[in-house]
């Protein structure tokens, strides 16, 4: 078996996390630990895994197990689950075979148990699962697989095919291992932008191969889907050229006649096709649908998205070519729920950042998962009240700096030291009838219910920043769990 194999850990208790850590780091892999549930979901959201260790004593998530919340997102569909259950699980287990997980270890977990179930789980998967060895996506088998299920059971569907522009003309220029960054990136945006737009696990994002993807939505998701992630993708792939080439607008490679000839900056073409107009009966037959679509597009310059549209009465022109133009992005961030990426231009109407920094931690931001604030402030581009008066404008809700802030005895005795670092919330003042909360999430109605639950008093919701707060957690509630992603 190879070694290196990147592993989350998710369990609560830390005396046994930190024992199958141990034993997995002697053994050369690479272990991420998640000690609560959101925890777990960021590093869900944020790393190509090679296997999940789940406890079964884990909270649930909107309701749902974080096992079948797992199995909903595509990236992770072919990603090997071991639960660590407790003996008492065990006929609950094995009567519950197929929801979804790989293998079970009963708790206390024996070291050597883990290591040959670990080993067994990986080598198993590999053999059996046709997944992209570089993106982890799931590859032509499981799209295949998805797109005839919804035919069968008559489902209204899309499907986005997305292929990069220019790519090889990038890498004769810059090289395979950046010509894999590229790929990798962009793999990041499509899995950032299905959590984006659709928080249920709608949308399946798969790669066909090189620099192809595919995605496949609900069809009131397409449009929506696909403007926000040429949007993203428009603003992050000029980071990967020279600054020379980025001001050139081009590059200069050897063509395949042996002449020198220059080729436009990486672009991406959305070729979209959905059978709320035709029925289809094949992922072949939407493929060559696509086909005719994907090679207008590629004559034109730019990132595009176009809707096959033959098998509905066109009224306008400009109803089946979307050219992604400032005027009509108005639709996408409608949408964009979960998105802060606005964020940037306000800093760059600001003049605090500018186009090739904003790009930059773009960039980054989508590279780590970190929200773009915080990308921000990590890379000393602007301090951190700067981006939390700017945050204040723009969602209209009072920015609370945690910075040399120190809270009394009785807010420290408000909450628990685990519901604080859990749910990234913080009492900073209470009034008759009202607790002001510090909040890194401060649209969380979730948490909003749950506190005027617990202390009778109406929540007033007041913006925190990740940073700020994580500085804050680690100072005032040292011994809870700090999420330093």
């Amino acid at each position: 078996m190879s070694k290196g194999k990147k592993i989350l850990v998710i369990e609560k208790e830390e005396e046994a996390r930190e024992l199958m850590v141990m034993r997995l780091e002697s053994r050369h892999h690479k272990v991420i630990q998640a000690s609560s549930t959101p925890l777990a979901m960021r590093a869900l959201e944020r790393e190509v895994l090679d296997l999940i260790l789940l406890s079964t004593d884990m909270e649930p998530v909107d309701g749902k197990p974080l096992l079948q919340v797992i199995r909903s997102r595509s990236h992770l569909m072919a990603v090997p689950i071991i639960l660590l259950a407790k003996e008492s699980n065990l006929t609950e287990l094995m009567l519950g075979h197929e929801k979804g997980y790989d293998d079970f270890i009963i708790k206390p977990v024996n070291p050597l148990v883990l290591q040959i179930r670990v080993n067994l789980s990986i080598s198993k998967t590999q053999e059996r699962v046709e997944a992209n060895a570089l993106t982890h996506l799931p590859g032509n088998h499981a799209i295949e697989k998805i797109v005839s299920k919804k035919i069968r059971a008559g489902e209204k569907f899309s499907v986005l095919y997305i292929d990069v522009n220019h790519f090889k003309s990038f890498n004769d220029r810059y090289g395979f291992q950046k010509g894999d960054d590229v790929i990798l990136q962009t793999a990041r945006l499509l899995v950032a932008t299905s959590s984006a737009v659709s928080s249920a696990g709608e949308c399946f994002v798969g790669h066909l191969g090189g620099d192809d993807f595919i995605v496949v939505t609900p069809p009131e998701l397409e449009d929506v889907f696909a403007r926000q992630f040429l949007d993203d993708f428009d603003s992050v792939m000029p980071t990967y050229y020279s600054k020379e080439d980025r001001e050139a607008g081009c590059i200069r490679v050897e063509n395949r006649r042996g002449e020198m000839e220059n080729f436009p900056l990486m672009s991406c073409s959305v070729a979209a096709c959905t059978n709320l107009y035709k029925n289809y009966s094949s992922l072949r037959e939407i493929s060559q649908d696509a086909v005719e679509v994907k090679s207008f597009l590629k004559t034109q310059p730019g990132s595009h998205y176009l809707q096959d549209r033959r098998f509905m009465p066109i009224q306008k022109i400009d109803e089946a070519v979307h050219i992604l133009a400032p005027e009509i992005k108005a639709s996408a961030r409608r949408h964009k729920k979960s998105r802060v990426d606005p964020l940037g231009q306000v800093l760059l109407s600001a003049g605090l950042i500018n186009e090739s920094q904003l790009s930059e931690a773009l960039k980054k931001h989508f590279e780590t998962g970190q929200r773009l604030g915080q990308t921000l402030i990590g890379m000393n581009l602007v301090p951190s009240h700067e981006v939390g008066k700017m945050l204040e404008q723009k969602l209209k809700l009072p920015y609370f700096r945690l910075k040399d802030w120190s809270p009394s005895p009785e807010l420290r005795e408000l909450f628990t030291g685990d519901l604080i670092a859990r749910h990234r919330v913080m009492p900073v003042e209470v009034t008759e009838g009202a607790v002001k909360l510090a909040m890194c999430d401060p649209f969380d109605i979730r948490t909003l219910d749950m506190i005027e639950r617990i202390t009778g008093l109406k929540p007033i919701p007041c913006l925190a920043l990740e940073d700020e707060f994580e500085v804050f957690l680690e100072k005032n509630f040292p011994s809870q769990p700090v999420d330093i992603n």
